[in-house]
């Protein structure tokens, strides 16, 4: 079987080099993602060649999907995949596939694969300046809902960039977001997450931003870059009895994040609610995603 080991911060830079990054848009370049979410997603890394493979776990042995390899030496590593999966016991699973990795494993192993499109799993990825400027009459309902806001709260309303100093308050937003939703922090995964990475905030390059009242932080947000084009939104959470602050912190980062073209903000994970919300911001691209089994 190939040897899958944990994701180790110390070598991001190193897996990020199996990778072209010259137009990189979608989450699977976000090893920094990678790393904070591999205790909760069981993800591992292994080598093949000169091939890097991702795999998420069940267990200590089961595999629920292998990750398109990226590198070179990319027919072997998949062919290594096939057999890695018949000594699990296992029917060799690709998941989380963009249509790119899609496209290339059809070209090396035509007629091989059947594919499902995954929508659940689809990246909202936005061009920042509409983000940032709101502009046009697409936006019209966001711009008002985000006056009311300043025009309920006034000078008490303002946008921190996120650093060392204020992690806590933070943090106080996720709990106390948790409590508002009935979660337990020490059941809630992203709890969790959010913890790692505000332990390595400056060593993960990680930026953000919060929204106070006066000195009650009531929203955050933060994430890390994709690629010099793209900024992963990966975290961002509002205080229910503040109307409009989930737009607000969304635009006033956007702001901040100008020098980069696109912002990814994610997954739906098929939520209704999210997905609407997401549709609302009229997304330049829907990165569509991908699991393929072989041809029975």
């Amino acid at each position: 079987m190939l040897d899958f080991k944990p994701i180790e911060k110390e070598r991001i830079n190193e897996y990020k080099s199996y990778y072209d990054y010259t137009n990189a848009l979608g989450c699977e370049f976000n090893f920094v993602s990678g790393y904070l979410w591999s205790e909760a997603y069981q993800l591992r890394i292994a080598f093949h060649g000169g091939a890097l493979i991702k795999a998420y776990f069940r267990d200590d042995v089961r595999v629920w999907g292998y990750c398109m390899p990226s590198g070179s030496g990319v027919t072997e590593a998949v062919e290594a995949l096939f057999e890695d999966a018949r000594e699990r016991g296992q029917t060799l699973r690709l998941a989380y596939m963009s249509q790119r990795e899609r496209d290339r494993l059809e070209t090396l192993f035509p007629g091989r694969f059947i594919f499902t499109r995954e929508p659940d799993n689809q990246d909202y990825i936005y061009y920042t300046d509409d983000l940032a400027a709101l502009a046009g009459k697409k936006f019209h309902a966001k711009r008002n809902h985000i006056s009311k806001f300043y025009r309920t709260y006034g000078d008490d309303a303002r946008f921190a960039t996120l650093c060392l100093d204020n992690l806590a308050d933070a943090m106080r937003v996720v709990a106390q977001w948790c409590e508002e939703n009935g979660i337990t922090p020490q059941e809630h995964a992203e709890y969790a997450v959010l913890q790692r990475a505000f332990a390595d905030f400056d060593y993960l390059n990680m930026r953000g931003g919060l929204l106070y009242i006066g000195d009650k932080p009531v929203a955050m947000t933060m994430g890390t870059e994709i690629s010099s084009r793209c900024f992963d939104v990966m975290f961002e959470k509002a205080l229910r009895a503040y109307e409009g602050a989930y737009a607000v912190i969304n635009n006033e980062f956007a702001k901040t994040l100008t020098a980069y073209r696109y912002i990814n903000r994610e997954e739906d994970l098929g939520k209704e609610g999210l997905r609407k919300a997401k549709l609302s911001y009229h997304p330049a691209i829907i990165y569509d995603r991908y699991s393929a089994v072989p041809v029975s």
